[in-house]
């Protein structure tokens, strides 16, 4: 599929683009909405580098699977996971799904012991922008729900920091704000700001951690 040839080629070009990474930034590893994440608009002030793994229509099973080559091969210092909608999109099985998630935690602490982790919700879903429309919104946001409060439970468990941009983002029926998104599932760039504000005080703590 096109989606699994994107995967593969994105994978290609982070394995170029190690070469020439330092090592110690911080990372993004996720799925679209992080590939639409334009980091430089962001975070260029920070001191370090803030380099974007993410990979539209990426699942867990998929970051797991990417670990090595999108994370450990620069050993950063921090790095910022947002994963989960494809999978709740796709209907997988809860639990395959938190498995999945505790296996990439515990993934990247075993290969990167001294990383700081921040493990973001997954976002809400709007219907009404809807343009994707096998995905029932009234389902998935109950299960969203469920792999939040999961990952909030695993990320303090393990010392990781689990950050709740939902709430931010959603509306009083918890559905995403319309103003955030264009589609209904992604974050436009005043979307992507409000997960920016965030999360920057976190990072630039990081950073004068040195």
């Amino acid at each position: 599929s096109d989606l699994a040839l994107y995967y593969k080629n994105k994978c290609l070009s982070y394995s170029v683009q190690n070469i020439h990474h330092a090592k110690g930034q911080i990372l993004f590893i996720g799925d679209s909405i992080t590939d639409l994440y334009v980091l430089d608009d962001h975070y260029r002030d920070l001191p370090l580098a803030t380099y974007n793994r993410g990979i539209s229509g990426d699942t867990t099973q998929g970051v797991l699977d990417r670990l090595q080559v999108s994370a450990f091969d620069i050993a950063p210092s921090v790095i910022v996971l947002m994963i989960g909608t494809n999978d709740i999109n796709g209907n997988y099985e809860k639990a395959g799904i938190f498995e999945r998630y505790e296996r990439i935690i515990d993934e990247i602490y075993k290969n990167l012991p001294d990383v700081t982790l921040f493990c973001m919700s997954v976002i809400p879903q709007n219907e009404v922008l809807e343009t994707y429309s096998t995905v029932k919104v009234e389902n998935t946001t109950k299960i969203i729900f469920e792999v939040n409060a999961h990952i909030k439970a695993l990320a303090e468990e393990k010392g990781a920091t689990y950050l709740d941009v939902f709430s931010l983002l959603a509306d009083e029926n918890n559905r995403l704000i319309k103003e955030y998104s264009d589609d209904g599932l992604h974050l436009n760039e005043k979307g992507l700001t409000v997960w920016t504000k965030l999360l920057k005080p976190y990072l630039e703590a990081e950073c004068n951690k040195e």
